[in-house]
C-alpha cells in the first residue's frame, strides 16, 4: 500500500474510532465562575496532578494544593500551599499542619498516591470529619486475576498482606494500591476510586527518562518506513488522562461514589496505527510483520514492542461499561495522540531520544531505528 492510499484508508478508520461527544463536559471543565467550593489536591505537581488541579480550577472550585513543596516547585505558585509531609511516622507531618487548615472542611479531596497506603490511612483518620468527597487516583493492578476478558469492578482484589503500620514501600505497586483502596474503604464512605490502565498524557511519569518516552507516536513522527506488528486479534486498552481527570470533575459535581474502571474501550491496534497515521500525516512506508517473526528476531512483546501482549488474556480487555454509564466520556484516540506528541517535542525538541541502546549501565526500552531496519530487510528477504 502506498502512502497517499494508507493515510486516506487511516483518515477514514480514524475518524470513525475517534470521534466523541464532548459536550457534557463543555459547562464544568471550561467555566471559570467560581462555584463557591473548595477543593484539596495532594500532590499536583507531578505526572497527572497538574492536569486533575486545571480540570479543577476550570471547574470553579477554590484548589489548595498539599506537598512537600519541593517537585516542581514552579507550577501553581499563585494557589495555596499547605507544605506537609506524608511520609513521617506517626502523622508528624499532618500533625504539623495549621489549626486553620485542619479545620477547613474540603469539598473535595484528589489523592493519587502510591507509596506506602499508611499514608493514605493517616490522612483520613486526620482529616476525614471535614471532607465532603474523596477522589482516588487507582489502577487496574487492583485486580488479582487477569485471566479473562472484560473484569468488572466487583471481581476479587489481591490478597493482601495485613495493613502497614509503619510508612514503608515494602510492598509491590499493585499490592500498595490495593492496600491503600482498603484503608479508604475503612475509614471513609464517600469516595470515587478511579482504576486506570496505562495513563497516555503530555506529561510523562519521569519526564528525563527516554524510556518514559511514547514510543509508537515518536515513532511514527519521525516517519520513514515503520515497523508494525501483524497480530490476529490484536487489541489494545489505556487511559486518556483528559479524559479521566473531566470524569473526575463530572463525579465531583455529581456526587458519584464507587470504583469504576476508567479507560478508553478497548480497541484493536490496526485503529490505533490509523490514528497514528491521521495525527502524523506518515509513514512514507508501513510494514505489516508477523509476530512470530519478530520474536525470532528478538523483538518480543511488551518488553521490546510496546502495545502488544497476549498473556494475561484480559491485560487489555477490563470493562468500562460502569463508568461510560456514570458519566466517562472518551475524547478523540487522535487528540491525546497530539498531546503525547507536543508533551515529547516540549521534552526533546531536538528530538534526539533513541530507543533501545545501552547507555553506560542503562538500556533505553523498546527497539532502535536500526534494528527496524535490519528486521524489515529481513522481513523483506524472507517474503
Amino acid at each position: 500500500m502506498n502512502k497517499r492510499d494508507f493515510l486516506k484508508t487511516s483518515t477514514m478508520a480514524a475518524a470513525s474510532v475517534v470521534v466523541q461527544p464532548m459536550g457534557i463536559f463543555e459547562t464544568s471543565s471550561t467555566s471559570k465562575e467560581k462555584n463557591g467550593k473548595k477543593a484539596l489536591m495532594l500532590g499536583g505537581r507531578g505526572f497527572i496532578g497538574p492536569t486533575i488541579v486545571n480540570a479543577l480550577l476550570a471547574a470553579g472550585y477554590e484548589v489548595t494544593l498539599l506537598n512537600r513543596g519541593m517537585t516542581n516547585p514552579e507550577l501553581f505558585s499563585e494557589l495555596p500551599l499547605i507544605v506537609c509531609d506524608r511520609e513521617k511516622e506517626n502523622k508528624q507531618g499532618l500533625k504539623a499542619i495549621s489549626k486553620k487548615d485542619r479545620e477547613t472542611y474540603w469539598d473535595v479531596v484528589v489523592d493519587t498516591w502510591q507509596k506506602s497506603s499508611k499514608a493514605v490511612a493517616d490522612f483520613l483518620e486526620e482529616f476525614k470529619s471535614n471532607i465532603g468527597h474523596y477522589h482516588y487516583i487507582s489502577s487496574i493492578s487492583v485486580y488479582d486475576k487477569w485471566d479473562k476478558k472484560y473484569i468488572i469492578e466487583n471481581e476479587p482484589l489481591n490478597p493482601l498482606p495485613a495493613a502497614p503500620t509503619t510508612i514503608g514501600e515494602e510492598f509491590r505497586y499493585a499490592i500498595r494500591k490495593t492496600l491503600a483502596e482498603e484503608a479508604i474503604r475503612k475509614h471513609f464512605d464517600r469516595y470515587t476510586i478511579y482504576r486506570s490502565s496505562g495513563m497516555k498524557d503530555y506529561r510523562t511519569t519521569h519526564p528525563n527518562d527516554p524510556s518514559s518516552q511514547p514510543y509508537w507516536p515518536v515513532r511514527f513522527n519521525r516517519g520513514g518506513e515503520i515497523l508494525v506488528p501483524k497480530i490476529k486479534d490484536h487489541y489494545i486498552q489505556f487511559t486518556d488522562v483528559q479524559s479521566l481527570v473531566r470524569f473526575v470533575v463530572h463525579c465531583a459535581e455529581n456526587k458519584t461514589y464507587g470504583a469504576f474502571n476508567v479507560a478508553h474501550p478497548t480497541m484493536a491496534f490496526k485503529d490505533y496505527i490509523s490514528c497514528l497515521a491521521y495525527v502524523t500525516q506518515r509513514p512514507d512506508k508501513l510494514h505489516w510483520i508477523d509476530g512470530s517473526f519478530l520474536e525470532k528476531e528478538g523483538l518480543l512483546p511488551y518488553k521490546i514492542v510496546p502495545f502488544w501482549r497476549e498473556q494475561p488474556v484480559g491485560f487489555y480487555y477490563f470493562n468500562v461499561q460502569k463508568a461510560l454509564l456514570a458519566g466517562l466520556v472518551n475524547r478523540p484516540v487522535t487528540d491525546m495522540l497530539a498531546d503525547q506528541l507536543a508533551g515529547y517535542k516540549s521534552r526533546f525538541p531536538k528530538d534526539d531520544v533513541r530507543f533501545g541502546i545501552t547507555v553506560g549501565d542503562t538500556t533505553i526500552k523498546y527497539f532502535s531505528m536500526e534494528k527496524e531496519k535490519e528486521v524489515i530487510r529481513k522481513w523483506i528477504a524472507r517474503t
